[in-house]
């Protein structure tokens, strides 16, 4: 007499693999698109490290310049700290730089020339009959930054810099 074998010593059947196989599918789906996005979340937050660097860098070469009194009480200022008008909004000779993805600065006049990023800085004094603290601003924008107002930078830093004794 013959006897029949029970259906789950047999293996799977046709539909539990290709539903298994929906399902892996869709899990690896899944993880290719959290891939993605973390690739592209960690190359942005790598530029933003990047720009915020190259704006702290400058606020602090320009912090460093001369702003004081000399031995007599004479009000001594470095030139690189002259006050300058509109220079956040386009690209002032002495006033704006272009630097490559290392955050070097680069000529750009020479087409580009591997810039990915404008900087812009300027110094306003806080009260025009007194120069005694100024306002410090850089903005780094993504190259070529064109006539873009500050609102279309990728970041801007200020800082007060004050006279000391």
């Amino acid at each position: 007499m013959r006897t029949l074998h029970d259906a789950s010593d047999t293996g799977f059947t046709l539909l539990e693999t290709v539903v298994a196989t929906g399902v892996l599918v869709t899990a690896l789906a899944g993880l290719v698109q959290l891939f993605a996005l973390t690739t592209r979340s960690t190359r942005e937050a790598g530029d933003q490290t990047a720009v915020l660097s190259a704006a702290q860098d400058k606020i602090e070469v320009l912090r460093s310049l001369a702003f004081g009194y000399g031995p007599l009480g004479e009000a001594i200022t470095d030139p690189g700290l002259a006050p300058t008008g509109g220079s956040l909004g386009s690209d002032t000779p002495g006033f704006a730089d272009h630097l490559n993805v290392s955050g070097e600065v680069v000529d750009a006049d020479r087409h580009g020339h591997g810039a990915v990023w404008t900087r812009r800085w300027r110094m306003t004094p806080v009260d025009d009959f007194v120069p005694e603290a100024l306002v410090i601003e850089v903005c780094v924008f993504a190259y070529p930054a064109g006539r873009r107002s500050p609102l279309g930078a990728q970041v801007c830093l200020a800082t007060v810099r004050t006279r000391q004794p």
